[in-house]
């Protein structure tokens, strides 16, 4: 085996078997196998990842943004937990404090839908571009 295991969405180029040099794109993948959309044709097909190459190099901007995403979603949890432990000398409470915020921000989201929508859909669309980024 080449080590490579190919991710939905990859483009990829099979070796060996009838598909041997077609280019498809990885729709699904599980223990060892991709399940492949080759150029030209409508169906899919389980291929073994052996069998399968990346047909592009990895995008070199990828990494450093999911990284930056990752802090983006993590910091705030984390700031959250170190203010809570500082403030109340440990996790008595803890619970309660987290229900609170998180009722603050179910308010703070509807306010927002109401006085802001444009603000809302754009907040939205951005949260959608993440997690597309995230599953890159």
């Amino acid at each position: 085996m080449n080590g490579f295991l190919p991710r939905p969405g990859e483009t990829v180029r099979a070796h060996g078997g009838t598909r041997s040099g077609k280019r498809g794109v990885v729709v699904a993948t599980t223990a060892g196998r991709a399940k492949v959309r080759f150029d030209g044709r409508s169906g899919t097909r389980w291929v073994r990842s052996g069998n399968l190459s990346s047909t592009g190099g990895s995008l070199p901007w990828v990494l450093p943004v999911k990284a930056a995403l990752i802090l983006f979603l993590v910091v705030p949890g984390v700031r959250f937990v170190i203010v809570h432990l500082w403030t109340h000398g440990g996790l008595d409470g803890f619970a309660t404090a987290l229900g609170t915020q998180m009722g603050q921000a179910a308010l703070a989201w509807g306010h927002l839908i109401t006085t802001d929508p444009v603000g809302a859909l754009l907040h939205l669309g951005f949260l959608g571009v993440v997690s597309r980024l995230m599953h890159w």
